[in-house]
């Protein structure tokens, strides 16, 4: 196994002269790579010191806690959980004995089969073998067992070094059940019962030393097939296993010898029962009961015996792993003590090339070694067996060279004992003589390497102030340079912002412009003319959205703000009626008015409302209602004219769109006719000053838009 590592570790075998030929050249390598002996200050005793000191008071505490009932009570009293803490301290109470029971007899069961924990205390003890005697011959009873699971109570073995998890083995085991120890029960006294118990208590010893016999040879044919293949796939955890499988099978023992020995107690309480029968019974069925007693008591000898012979069987193979696991221990604490920092439980091992080298001389002289002990033992181990061989069969001077022999035997493997111990020492002061090597070495260039860091050091305050001062240099002309360019920065930046105001500025009092434009618009539609196919009664409505967004879009301004306050109250609240509404509303007055043109203001009787009405249907209206003076704006008597050139005066000028001339003549009327025309006139100045308001922004608005185009 161990050559079939290093020839997967390295793929190649090095002869010993080739290996430490390399191994010369490299030492100076390796000592040189190796890391730096740490200094006396940064062993850290201060640390080690905070860190002992509370250990160190709470020993003391738990002492004179035990020396002092007081002062404990004064502490349970004054310090939570210290109660339980102190008895835990002072052993008065082991919380965790029945739990490390149990757990230890469930694990033992587990690991018994399955190869499971990784560390254990306690070796399991060898099985005791009683002395054979030779049992009377007789025909044993034909009970066929059945397997039954062992419950294994016995501590797991402990572990090698390797830290893998044992797999379990694809073959199951017939496992022993151990009988719970029951009160004897009263013995019955009929003898078909008799016989019928000792049969049964003969059947269960036989039925486990059975169980026990079929481990045993389990057990040995486990261990050969564990170990030959441990060499093949080198599998770790195979040791486990075997230690495991021995921990069964000690259980399986302990369970059979328990089971017979209860057998035999029931089968003598039974013997003895024998003579306490009622007399009744004839005597020859007691004698055919007592020889199946006997029978059952050889039966049990004769099982006994086979248990014994394969315990013993048991044991060869128990010593010959154990003297593999030896050799495997001892080569690997070998290797320990040459590598102290590998952990060789990994697949895969971090060597360097000369911990290879120092690998491979291990190995090769251990396999001649092996090698050489091989065939002396077989060459030698031949002579002896024949020399014995041929003392036992003349005996007399014989049995002297036989007695010889084993001697011989037994110095020559105390030599072997000792040259193994003798090469491993060598193997160890090798291994501190490279050591010191590497010390001496790395020592030397510590002290080179201080010679080289002082004069690096020197250079190093040179070059850092010849660098100090070009530096400086350099950092005050750069300084200048860039203030220099960050004051025409700035002004730059500060034109760019001016700019940038000024051009936010224009376009906000343009987009303002352009929104007190488009709400003096929608007031002035408003009040200009109303809903098309509407009656002149539906078409008045409020002002009041469209002056707010004037307001809105002329904020801050102080003649629209004027303007706007000096519009009517009614005319923002109710509104006003546009110019075609009036127009359409003065056909209805001016019908009016023509027929009450003859009343006077304080009213009259009813004839002169009669003549007031014919004397509208007789006069012809004509058709130039304006002279070419009054229209050449020439100096015109008003007062000549009556209610009827008054009235047709006014609708001259309003069907030709002059509201403001009608107006002017309307104010002329009198009598009825003026009384009845009052509320169009009122309307008409309403919307007369409404729409002054209106142009007046629309000029406002326009002016403010010619700024920005």
């Amino acid at each position: 196994m161990y050559r079939y590592i290093v020839a997967r570790s390295c793929g190649k075998v090095y002869t010993l002269s080739n290996v430490s030929t390399l191994n010369g050249r490299r030492l100076a390598h390796r000592a040189y790579s190796s890391g730096k002996i740490p200094q006396f200050q940064e062993a850290g005793f201060g640390k080690i010191l905070v860190i002992l000191t509370p250990f160190a008071v709470g020993g003391g505490v738990a002492a004179y806690a035990s020396y002092d009932k007081e002062f404990r009570k004064l502490v349970e009293d004054n310090v939570p959980g210290a109660d339980k803490a102190l008895k835990i301290l002072l052993q008065e109470e082991k919380p965790l004995e029945d739990l490390s029971k149990k757990v230890s007899e469930y694990t033992s069961v587990v690991t018994g089969f399955f190869g499971g924990s990784d560390s254990v205390k306690e070796e399991p003890k060898p099985v005791k073998k009683e002395q054979y005697k030779p049992p009377v011959t007789s025909t044993p009873p034909s009970t066929k067992p059945t397997q039954k699971p062992v419950e294994s109570s016995v501590p797991t073995p402990p572990l090698a070094k390797p830290t893998s998890t044992a797999k379990p083995t694809k073959k199951e085991e017939p496992k022993a059940e151990i009988p719970k120890p029951q009160p004897p029960a009263p013995l019955p006294r009929d003898v078909s019962e008799l016989e019928k118990l000792a049969e049964s208590a003969a059947n269960t010893a036989i039925k486990h030393y059975q169980n026990a016999v079929k481990i045993l040879q389990g057990y040995n044919e486990d261990v050969k097939r564990i170990v030959e293949d441990a060499h093949e796939k080198i599998d770790h955890s195979s040791w486990v296993i075997l230690k495991n499988k021995t921990s069964a099978r000690d259980s399986a023992v302990k369970a059979a010898e328990s089971a017979a020995n209860e057998a035999k107690q029931a089968i003598e309480n039974i013997e003895k029962s024998l003579y306490k029968v009622d007399s009744k019974v004839p005597a020859e069925a007691k004698e055919v009961l007592k020889n199946k007693v006997r029978n059952y008591i050889d039966s049990l000898e004769v099982a006994k015996k086979e248990v014994y012979n394969a315990i013993e069987s048991s044991d060869l193979t128990e010593k010959y792993w154990r003297n593999i696991e030896t050799a495997r221990n001892h080569f690997i604490k070998d290797i320990e003590d040459l590598f102290p920092n590998v952990n060789f439980a990994q697949k895969k091992l971090e060597l360097t090339k000369d911990e290879i080298d120092l690998f491979l001389v291990l190995a090769h002289s251990k396999v001649v070694a092996l090698q050489k002990e091989l065939q002396k033992i077989s060459t030698e181990g031949d002579l002896r067996l024949r020399r014995a061989i041929d003392a036992i069969r003349g005996g007399g001077e014989g049995s002297s060279d036989a007695v010889r022999a084993q001697v011989q035997y037994e110095m020559e493997k105390l030599k072997r004992e000792i040259e193994l111990e003798n090469q491993s020492k060598m193997l160890k002061i090798r291994y501190e003589a490279e050591k010191e090597l590497r010390n001496s070495l790395k020592k030397q260039a510590e002290a080179h390497l201080d010679h080289v860091k002082e004069a690096l050091e020197v250079k190093e305050i040179e070059m850092r102030r010849k660098f100090q001062r070009e530096l400086e240099e350099k950092l005050s002309n750069e300084n200048a340079n860039y203030k220099q360019q960050l004051a025409t920065m700035i002004g730059k930046i500060k034109g760019m912002d001016d700019a940038l105001k000024a051009r936010a500025d224009s376009e906000r009092s343009a987009h303002q412009a352009q929104n007190l434009w488009g709400a003096c618009q929608a007031l002035w539609s408003s009040v200009r003319a109303g809903q098309p196919g509407v009656s002149w009664k539906e078409k008045l409505r409020p002002l009041t959205h469209e002056i707010k967004a004037v307001a809105v879009a002329a904020e801050g301004d102080e003649l629209v703000a004027v303007v706007l306050k000096g519009l009517p109250e009614e005319a923002i609240k109710r509104g006003v009626y546009p110019e075609d509404a009036l127009r359409e509303r003065f056909i209805k007055v001016n019908k009016v008015a023509h027929r009450l043109a003859m009343v006077p203001e304080g009213g009259a009787r009813l004839p002169v409302y009669l003549l007031s009405f014919l004397q509208s249907m007789l006069i012809i209206n004509p058709s130039n209602a304006i002279t070419k003076d009054e229209l050449q704006d020439k100096p015109v008597d008003f007062s000549q004219f009556d209610n009827f050139d008054i009235l047709n005066r006014a609708k001259y000028w309003l069907e030709r769109g002059d509201l403001t001339q009608a107006l002017k003549y309307m104010n002329l009327l009198k009598g009825a006719s003026r009384t009845v025309s009052e509320e169009w006139m009122k309307e008409a100045r309403l919307l007369l000053e409404t729409q002054q308001a209106a142009n007046t922004l629309m000029a406002h608005a326009g002016a403010n838009s010619l700024r920005y185009l």
